[in-house]
């Protein structure tokens, strides 16, 4: 069956995949359920959605563009606010906590990858770890760096990533009502702080909720700096990966030259507007494309499988993490914030600290979360080489 939009209309396939991100950024906003499930995978399940029913074609020029562009671009954009010494410095033990839950995620991949047979186990179980150490963009930059080039596969990875993740912030907001972990575990650090004892927060890479970080008058100014720098880094990195013959691991080069750009000339990097946004905005349009390219009846056989070895790397990083939070005296809030911010991400982390009246912990879960984006790539790509890649 041909597509209602033909694979050449490279501007009508463009145009279709940017109004699917509008249209899951928007439904997110509006009702309470698609805010659970996120733009993410609304887009994730949109893209797929089209391209089954006969709307977009499973492949297309306009893919390969965005496909070999937008994820590369979309990097600097993210981490140009991830100035090292704001996240150690403020991270605190929430930082120390995250490290034991990132070490859980890693034994975990690797006891999933013993135990559950699943297509490219190697490089999935090195997505998991880029992922649930840092994000969505690390996942999928994962999986760009060690190959994961089957796009049913891929799709159905992602899915199953994201529909583990969510199971997993549902669990993440009963914990703190389990009586039993409260008394294993109890409150003594900074989330005893009331809102008047928290400092400034210097970085914030939740911005997009903070009206007075829009760009503003002079957002075409910071829009073309923005592309400007990340491209330019982009351009830099590929090339020093493919001087060093190692043309696959540019996504790694352009990850290491943005937190030296961003660490060098972190004031400089502070004022800039619009890059988180720009950058969630490629992200989306690549999880569109990343969606499109697979068939249904190939992704389904392998779906439950995914799922469950992504939800046992999830369960070892809880064993882990509830055992390290005892060695090392974390308390409940530290820990499950630390835990929200590797597996989830700092927007979620900030949201619990926040939601729980843990006001100290505000701030060191965004921060935490940060440096998960920073090293999640590294992480991820060494997992898989270690098992075998």
């Amino acid at each position: 069956m041909n597509p209602l939009v033909p694979a050449d209309n490279v501007l009508a396939v463009t145009g279709i995949l940017f109004a699917v991100v509008a249209a899951s950024i928007y439904v997110e906003g509006r009702f309470a359920w698609a805010k659970t499930l996120s733009a993410a995978l609304l887009a994730l399940l949109g893209g797929l959605l089209l391209s089954n029913t006969g709307v977009l074609p499973f492949a297309s020029p306009a893919y390969d563009f965005i496909n070999e562009y937008f994820i590369l671009m979309a990097i600097p954009l993210l981490l140009f606010k991830s100035d090292l010494r704001v996240i150690v410095g403020q991270g605190g033990r929430t930082l120390a906590a995250f490290a034991v839950a990132a070490a859980g995620i890693v034994a975990g991949a690797v006891l999933a990858f013993q135990l559950i047979a699943v297509p490219e186990s190697a490089k999935y179980a090195g997505m998991l770890v880029g992922g649930y150490t840092g994000g969505g963009l690390n996942f999928v930059a994962v999986s760009q760096a060690v190959g994961m080039d089957d796009p049913s596969l891929a799709t159905a990875a992602l899915a199953a990533e994201s529909l583990a993740g969510i199971a997993y912030l549902f669990a993440l907001a009963l914990l703190p009502t389990v009586a039993a972990i409260r008394r294993w575990l109890p409150l003594r650090g900074p989330e005893l702080e009331r809102p008047g004892d928290v400092g400034p927060v210097e970085v914030d890479p939740t911005r997009e909720t903070d009206p007075d970080s829009s760009p503003g008058a002079g957002w075409p100014v910071h829009t073309a700096a923005g592309i400007a720098l990340s491209l330019l880094i982009c351009a830099a990195g590929v090339w020093l990966a493919t001087a060093s013959g190692r043309p696959r691991y540019s996504i790694l080069a352009v990850t290491a030259l943005t937190v030296l750009v961003a660490n060098l000339v972190p004031r400089t990097m502070a004022r800039l507007r619009g890059d988180q946004e720009l950058g969630m905005l490629l992200l989306y349009v690549f999880f569109v494309v990343y969606a499109a390219g697979a068939d249904v009846s190939s992704l389904l056989g392998s779906a439950a499988l995914l799922l469950t070895y992504a939800c046992l790397v999830i369960l070892v990083q809880v064993v882990f993490s509830a055992v390290g939070a005892r060695i090392f005296r974390f308390s409940y809030a530290e820990i499950l914030t630390a835990s929200n911010a590797c597996v989830l991400g700092p927007p979620t982390a900030a949201a619990l600290a926040a939601g729980r009246g843990w006001h100290g912990l505000v701030t060191p879960g965004l921060l935490t979360g940060v440096f998960g984006y920073v090293v999640g790539n590294f992480l991820g790509v060494s997992v898989w080489a270690w098992l075998g890649g």
